[in-house]
């Protein structure tokens, strides 16, 4: 029981970790658009208060991502359960924009919001793709290095 309960509080602490991660990362992504759009408008400043509600809904859309999406964007292809993980946390997003009024009401802002969530999104997924093969590939690396000298020490003996 005491190993069970160590192992899913590790579970959690790595989870926990990974959503901070996240929540970081699609926080600074949000928050460069809402400064594009408001330097766009005329505008040099980003309420307090926005990015407050930025920050609180990144951690809502990161816990979904994590428990019912199973950490979407962090797969090793994209399929239909990535693409769902998207579309979802995408309408998450936009619906918080609208709701906290973000983008001032404004249709096309919003629209460009959520083309902006979903290039995003994907662009993490290729992300990790492509650390996971460059990653694997230094492993590998690692792995017939080990392996070679490892025969030499044998012989030596």
């Amino acid at each position: 029981m005491k190993e069970k309960f160590k192992k899913a509080m590790k579970k959690a602490l790595v989870n926990e970790i990974l959503i901070d991660f996240k929540a970081c990362v699609y926080f600074f992504c949000v928050v460069f658009f809402c400064c594009v759009a408001q330097l766009c408008d005329g505008r040099q400043s980003v309420r307090i208060i926005t990015l407050l509600e930025i920050v609180l809904t990144n951690y809502v859309i990161c816990y979904v991502q994590t428990y019912l999406f199973k950490d979407f964007d962090e797969s090793d292809r994209f399929g239909k359960n990535e693409a769902a993980g998207i579309l979802m946390c995408t309408f998450l997003y936009t619906a918080a924009s609208l709701l906290f009024n973000w983008f001032g009401g404004s249709e096309i802002v919003t629209a460009l919001f959520a083309l902006y969530i979903i290039f995003t999104y994907v662009c993490v997924i290729l992300c990790y793709i492509v650390k996971r093969k460059l990653d694997t590939r230094q492993l590998n690396k690692l792995l017939n290095h080990y392996k070679q000298n490892e025969g030499r020490d044998s012989r030596e003996r």
